[in-house]
């Protein structure tokens, strides 16, 4: 099999088009550029490199890869369903990639395992890959993703779709047919959590999504306790759970304090006897306190963003 970063310039009849969103990335997109390129595949594919304003030295570095376009936008320009669009009607693969710039592919074989579902199955219209914890990432955020995202490849149908904190999709790493897109491009206004609304859309048509572990990115953050509120407070007003805001007051307010104290006791126990790293007891209880602190700033987040209801829902 062939690299991407060895494959002849001639791009005609492209299979895969990668996009991927960045600003500031000086940290990690060369890291994410150099896993792409290094990819066993037989698929003919391009790379779209959507960049709103970068400072650092980003576009620096990604001037040394084989892009088949560098879009520049502007910083105010940039929306998380649009931008993945503007790459999306720029691309010429049958498959559209998103793949997020902090997004690092673990090995040679990451892109096959999104593709040759999509292929194989004309039912599923997304493909999702694991996320892998970056070192050094806070435990109570490890638990949730090994949670979230086990080693057992999963379909996500209509069903699913009312799951509490269910994942169904996520677009840090993940490929979309083409002609799907087409018919059920994301939402160019929504604030955040793109990927959430999609898949929704494409499930209730009757459509499916696949969770596939066998593709693995290193992906993780270590929000401050201001972002993640802030983070979860969009996601939460975007999700319209409740349809109005008397229920959003009061069951929102138990989902809260109920969440809280199931996410803290399971963190607790996790950190202190089932997870895998050797550390000292005070650093646990370091990890245990930022856990304490995550989960109170995350669940106040969501409950304000509960309680932004519209008018008649």
């Amino acid at each position: 099999m062939e690299k991407i970063g060895d494959k002849d310039k001639n791009k005609a009849d492209i299979d895969v088009s990668i996009v991927i969103p960045a600003r500031n990335e000086g940290e990690t997109i060369g890291q994410c550029l150099d896993a792409v390129c290094q990819q066993e595949t037989l698929y003919k594919v391009e790379i779209i490199l959507i960049d709103s304003g970068s400072t650092d030295n980003t576009l620096d570095i990604v001037k040394l890869y084989p892009l088949e376009k560098l879009i520049q936008i502007k910083p105010e320009a940039f929306g998380h369903g649009k931008t993945r669009n503007m790459g999306a009607e720029r691309a010429k693969g049958l498959y559209i990639v998103f793949l997020n710039a902090d997004a690092i592919p673990v090995n040679t074989h990451w892109l096959n395992a999104l593709i040759d579902p999509l292929k194989e199955n004309k039912d599923v219209a997304g493909v999702f890959s694991r996320h892998i914890p970056k070192k050094g990432c806070y435990l109570y955020m490890v638990r949730d993703l090994q949670n979230s995202m086990s080693g057992k490849r999963m379909v996500r149908t209509r069903t699913g779709i009312g799951k509490l904190d269910f994942m169904l999709f996520s677009t840090v790493s993940a490929a979309i047919r083409r002609d799907v897109w087409q018919q059920y491009p994301f939402d160019k206004d929504i604030i955040i959590a793109e990927d959430q609304d999609w898949a929704k859309k494409v499930l209730n048509k009757g459509l499916k999504i696949l969770y596939e572990p066998a593709s693995m990115v290193y992906h993780s953050h270590n929000y401050t306790p201001r972002q993640l509120m802030e983070n979860k407070r969009k996601i939460a007003q975007a999700s319209g759970r409740f349809k109005n805001r008397m229920s959003a007051l009061f069951l929102g307010f138990l989902l809260m304090a109920g969440g809280i104290v199931v996410k803290i006791t399971g963190d607790i126990f996790f950190i202190l006897f089932k997870q895998s790293e050797r550390i000292s007891f005070s650093q646990k209880v370091r990890e245990i306190k930022m856990g304490l602190i995550a989960r109170f700033a995350s669940f106040w987040g969501r409950y304000n963003g509960w309680l932004k209801i519209k008018k008649n829902g």
